[in-house]
């Protein structure tokens, strides 16, 4: 899928569920949607998985949709997993029941593919491109200096909830780094 694509689906999908403001409630988002998440202990090269079955899992109060985020992660990389999995049931729910989160390998197998559309679409919905440039000319108008990039991505980060890693491919996505 184009990421022109994937970012007029992100917009699509910022409006409809009324996000104009950060941070995104991502948790509640996935609840309006029928879609449980649920914090447990996950392989450690697993960050989350996200199952849509026909068939309640007791398990996981009966959920027939439901994300699982590995509490070992810090509580920013879990919301952006959080995000990561959800776009997934967004952009590829058709193309089989069970997604497992994990970084971004060398190659340009189909996995891949899939891997970094999930992650375009979890960015454009945590950090709506023009939520993005207010809080972007907000920082830089309270500072009497242009703010060095560093100290612009902590604080992005800070006022999104990303690690500081996703706020600065973000800020570079947007040219505003």
């Amino acid at each position: 899928m184009e990421y022109g694509i994937i970012e007029k689906k992100a917009k699509e999908f910022c409006k409809k569920h009324n996000i104009n403001s950060a941070p995104v409630e991502i948790i509640k988002i996935c609840n309006d949607l029928g879609i449980k998440v649920f914090e447990t202990y996950l392989k450690s090269d697993v960050s989350g998985l996200i199952i849509v079955d026909d068939k309640p899992w007791e398990r996981y109060e009966n959920a027939q949709k439901f994300i699982l985020i590995n509490l070992m992660e810090n509580p920013a990389r879990r919301r952006f997993t959080i995000a990561h999995e959800l776009a997934h049931y967004v952009l590829h729910r058709d193309e089989g029941k069970l997604y497992a989160h994990r970084d971004t390998v060398q190659g340009g197998s189909r996995i891949d593919r899939v891997e970094s559309e999930a992650n375009f679409f979890a960015a454009n919905v945590l950090m709506p491109e023009d939520i993005m440039r207010f809080a972007v000319r907000e920082i830089e108008g309270r500072s009497l200096y242009k703010m060095p990039g560093l100290m612009l991505v902590k604080e992005i980060a800070d006022i999104f909830l990303v690690s500081e890693a996703a706020a600065e491919v973000r800020l570079k996505q947007l040219k505003l780094f």
